[in-house]
């Protein structure tokens, strides 16, 4: 089994403080929390849709869950997503997935040769791999998961 995992990026304090407490009713206690970071400093993909000085936070819960259950996670979680948009645009951004012993995984709607279909529209990437107290990254890592401080949280 793994632990249930989600990416949040945000503009908004506030709004990340209503987000958590949401996924907490949702998903139960969080067993670990990052510190916040400036995401900005990685990319500015999200810049037009979301504004600039955007934050990333990682909770793991102490929920346990299976790949199966992420893609039902995943649409929920966008469903959340929606919830805070405003005018089409999100507020809010939450990346479900799991963290296990072999690595961390996250769900995604974006299909890629490197992803495994796990449902109609929801795909499986693995970003970390965990081996020997070790995070081992892939092409298709994100840099923010490069990271030395991404990696120790993780490990």
């Amino acid at each position: 089994m793994a632990n249930l995992f989600i990416a949040v990026m945000y503009c908004d304090g506030e709004l990340l403080d209503k987000v958590k407490e949401k996924l907490i009713e949702m998903y139960g206690e969080i067993k670990k929390q990052s510190k916040a970071y400036d995401f900005d400093k990685f990319t500015s993909y999200y810049e037009k849709e979301m504004g600039k000085n955007i934050k990333k936070i990682f909770f793991v819960f102490n929920k346990e869950i299976n790949k199966n259950n992420i893609s039902e996670i995943k649409v929920k979680t966008t469903e959340t997503e929606k919830e805070y948009s405003v005018d089409g645009n999100r507020k809010i951004n939450i990346d479900p997935g799991f963290i296990d012993k072999e690595g961390l995984f996250l769900a995604s709607f974006k299909q890629k040769s490197f992803k495994e279909k796990l449902s109609e529209k929801v795909y499986l990437h693995k970003v970390l791999e965990f081996r020997d107290n070790c995070a081992i990254t892939f092409f298709h890592t994100f840099p923010d998961y490069r990271t030395e401080k991404a990696k120790g949280f993780f490990i």
